[in-house]
């Protein structure tokens, strides 16, 4: 993994895209989606391009992009022909530097080799694969609309389409669903050989149907003992197969890491357009984009945005302003050092100590196992990993 580089302030290189079509939503899914509207894909990326146009302008000089994400929803579900259009508009207003990573969100069901092949026409280089299970049960249980074969058939089509890099998710967790079908399920994966893999522990997220059916007491999560194990036993089993986890939840071959996701995990800047998009900025450019900082308010670092979730109501707010903005905070010098810290132990390169009390309170951790000190950097231990938010809590009441 690449040593870890502070962001410049003046200079976001990082684009997130939120595409919220899917073909259904999945019981356990918060995100912002709009279940169906293909009569909408043509307008909706005419508003995602406009908004772009709207924040370069804004930003008079912005520089070369490193990283794009496309991300949903299912961006997938577009035509390859309007994933290029956003691209291009990325790609002529702020610019993609040469080896940049361009992720792409996809689900089985619509991957082909044609679609695969023309997203790589269109600057992709990387695909990130919603494969959740390659238990047919599991899958229907998570309202998937793909089977276990079409999954691996998907892995195939992006392989021969010369995809880049390949990112594939699985789910653990799964209610009255023994371990042994998803450590079978990472198995076959692993024989797939995607280049990048992450283990999620499903969670019953407020307002999610998985939710309900939890406080109904329709269905029973797993034992949270039970979760850590299989949390341990994807860890040793991914190390075994040549992949480095290089955050709690994220594995990856050497160099195949998700450089967009470490901007998010580092604290860095990034742009965002798209219904529900949180976008991360200096100060000094979201004055540029209208919002009232006064300059300089004391310890603001940072502002945070996002758009509406709604898609109607953002492309409203597009055709009215030209931005999808729905509200902003202003981070402040603690808010800043919390996500800092939080962000950073998650990380295996683990977070620098700025201050002496830190790294007197990290030694104290460290007597009882939970951290590691190298240089003034502090990494947790599988101990302190399991006891992760008392460890940060520590370390930021020193």
């Amino acid at each position: 993994m690449s040593a870890p580089a502070a962001p410049n302030p003046e200079r976001p290189r990082a684009l997130y895209v939120h595409i919220p079509f899917c073909e259904q939503r999945c019981p356990y899914c918060d995100f912002a989606v709009h279940v169906g509207g293909a009569a909408r894909h043509r307008g909706y990326v005419a508003a995602v391009r406009a908004e772009l146009r709207w924040l370069a302008r804004a930003a008079v000089v912005p520089a070369p992009l490193d990283s794009v994400y496309l991300g949903g929803g299912t961006p997938s579900r577009l035509s390859p022909r309007l994933v290029a259009a956003i691209l291009g508009t990325a790609r002529a207003r702020f610019g993609v530097a040469p080896g940049a990573e361009v992720t792409l969100e996809a689900n089985p069901s619509d991957v082909t080799t044609r679609r695969a092949r023309a997203w790589v026409a269109a600057g992709v280089t990387r695909v990130s694969l919603g494969v959740q299970s390659l238990d047919d049960g599991v899958l229907r249980q998570l309202g998937r609309n793909h089977t276990a074969v079409q999954a691996l058939a998907a892995i195939r089509a992006l392989r021969g389409a010369a995809v880049p890099s390949l990112s594939c998710d699985l789910l653990y967790g799964i209610p009255g669903r023994p371990a042994v079908s998803f450590q079978a399920s990472l198995d076959r994966l692993l024989e797939a050989g995607p280049d990048h893999v992450s283990c999620y522990e499903l969670t019953p997220e407020r307002g999610t149907r998985l939710q309900r059916q939890v406080t109904l007491g329709l269905v029973r999560p797993p034992h949270p003992v039970a979760n850590l194990a299989q949390h341990w036993w994807a860890v040793e089993r991914l190390a075994a197969g040549g992949y480095q986890q290089y955050e709690v939840s994220n594995f990856a071959r050497p160099g195949q890491e998700s450089r967009h996701n470490l901007q998010y995990w580092r604290q860095g800047w990034y742009w965002a357009v798209g219904s529900g998009a949180h976008g991360h900025l200096p100060a000094a450019i979201a004055r540029r984009l209208g919002v009232d900082v006064e300059a300089p308010e004391p310890g603001v670092r940072a502002v945070r945005w996002w758009n509406h979730r709604g898609t109607a109501r953002y492309l409203r707010a597009v055709d009215e302003t030209g931005s999808g903005w729905a509200g902003w905070e202003a981070v402040d010098a603690d808010q800043a050092e919390l996500e800092r810290v939080a962000c950073g132990l998650r990380l295996r390169e683990g977070v620098l100590l700025q201050t002496p009390a830190q790294r007197r309170m990290a030694r104290q951790l460290s007597r009882h196992g939970l951290l590691t000190m190298a240089g003034g950097r502090a990494r947790t231990t599988r101990r302190g990993e399991e006891l992760l938010e008392a460890v940060t809590r520590r370390l930021l009441a020193a």
